[in-house]
């Protein structure tokens, strides 16, 4: 491998009148030692065309391109070479590429990057820093090696290919395999996702009819996962030969087995725009306490007035989230308290029912009502049936989940419209009772959480 070193002068500009930003022009110039076998100067003719040229990349300290990849013509000079001076600002720079191309477009000597396989042979591989002085000539001498049959990688530069893709057409249809349905069969719509060994995958939107898809070639299987809202998502492998032999008469069958659904789960955790709740007093029944960070059923003394306040709480969630098509399976309530409310741990609690129970109840609220005005003397009337008890308890958690759904799929016959829930204490006299943080609370994640599994008809 031949090696040359390449003198590269960097020339302040001068003249009779003295440059204010200070600008300089670079000249490369080639010194060949003797004749090379892949620059010589015949190869530029006496008029003056150019027959080589050199491919420059500057940077500034900061990695900022100054030009990239600049062709600059080579002249013949003599036994020698110059280039076309070029014009550059006064400062630091960086030289981060140099090759010398000859006639036919093929680089015939190149300065080896730092790093890479060739750099070992020179002292100074590139990048390397340089810098350039108003009226002063700057000498840089970057060294190069001949390229011969070396790929661009040996010197540390990126090199690029072609690679042609096959297409790969193949027919297919998706149905629901239901062995008690009789014919016909049933065809359905469903997502594909298609996963090549490759890593290339890609994922198609199935219609319900025979449908013709194209994939990346090449790779001899494939894996296919096939997914449909309320059903457990099927993986299946088929090999390219198997896709290629389908056709429109003649399409591959995805089948999606027929049993019970999946649960799907909607959590609904509104904040105070879009939650509905508020706390009712007995102490002062035509005040409306809409905005407060408390959902609370208690029993306490007041302070001032040496009275006990009955409070109680209203709430509602928007439902309107769920598919039409839901089917309700579970629904539960989380709730977060921050500073517990006190109890006397010598009162029995019986069996959770309406005649021998002392905590909390949260009861279906049968009529309207506005957050902004609701009171504990317009409050809305609620019943009993199918009502959640809340027993009083001492945990280290500060949340609790209450599993509501009788209050959403009525255990017993109810025909009544539902308005959301009240939570009161039963008996209203006997039990300090629970404050939980409200969706009014400050703290996002303590505010009432409702966590509804359903699945889909």
């Amino acid at each position: 491998m031949q090696f040359m070193v390449v003198i590269l002068a960097l020339i302040g500009f001068s003249s009779c009148q003295k440059t204010e930003n200070g600008i300089g022009k670079a000249e490369f110039s080639l010194n060949l030692p003797g004749e090379s076998g892949q620059l010589k100067s015949g190869d530029v003719a006496d008029s003056g065309i150019v027959s080589f040229q050199l491919m420059v990349s500057v940077e500034d300290p900061d990695g900022n391109p100054v030009f990239s990849d600049k062709l600059i013509p080579l002249y013949a000079f003599g036994t020698g070479f110059v280039s076309e001076n070029v014009e550059i600002r006064a400062g630091e720079y960086k030289l981060t590429k140099f090759m010398v191309i000859n006639p036919s477009g093929e680089v015939v000597y190149a300065a080896p990057l730092a790093g890479s396989p060739l750099a070992y042979l020179t002292t100074r591989p590139l990048p390397f820093s340089f810098n350039i002085h108003p009226n002063e000539v700057t000498t840089i001498i970057p060294e190069v090696l001949e390229v011969g049959d070396q790929p661009p990688d040996q010197f540390g530069y990126a090199s690029f290919g072609v690679t042609v893709i096959e297409p790969l057409g193949f027919y297919t249809i998706c149905i629901l395999d239901n062995p008690l349905l009789m014919a016909p069969t049933q065809i359905t719509t469903a997502r594909l996702t298609v996963y090549a060994n490759d890593g290339w995958h890609y994922s198609f939107m199935l219609q319900a009819a025979v449908n013709h898809l194209v994939i990346r070639g090449g790779p001899e299987t494939y894996i296919f996962i096939l997914e449909k809202e309320g059903y457990e998502p099927q993986k299946l492998e088929f090999t390219a030969a198997e896709l290629m032999a389908t056709s429109a008469e003649n399409p591959l069958i995805l089948k999606i087995p027929w049993g019970i659904p999946p649960d799907q789960v909607l959590i609904l955790q509104p904040g105070p725009e879009d939650g509905k709740d508020a706390m009712i007093s007995n102490l002062e029944p035509d005040r409306n306490f809409g905005n407060y960070k408390y959902f609370e059923a208690t029993f306490l003394s007041e302070p001032v007035l040496t009275v006990m306040r009955s409070n109680r709480s209203l709430i509602w969630f928007d439902l309107n989230q769920l598919p039409k098509s839901a089917i309700i399976r579970k629904v539960v309530l989380k709730l977060t308290y921050d500073i517990p409310v006190p109890w006397d741990s010598t009162v029995i609690i019986m069996d959770s029912t309406a005649t021998n129970f002392i905590g909390g109840v949260l009861q279906q609220v049968i009529e309207p009502w506005e957050e902004s005005k609701v009171t504990w003397n317009n409050q809305p009337a609620s019943i009993e049936a199918n009502q959640v008890f809340i027993p009083p308890f001492i945990r280290n958690s500060n949340s609790i989940e209450v599993d509501v759904t009788r209050l959403f799929v009525p255990m017993t016959a109810n025909p009544l419209p539902s308005y959301g829930m009240k939570f009161r204490l039963l008996p209203e006299n006997q039990f300090p009772g629970f404050r939980f943080a409200s969706s009014d609370f400050p703290e996002p994640s303590m505010r009432p959480k409702l966590i509804i599994h359903y699945t889909l008809q």
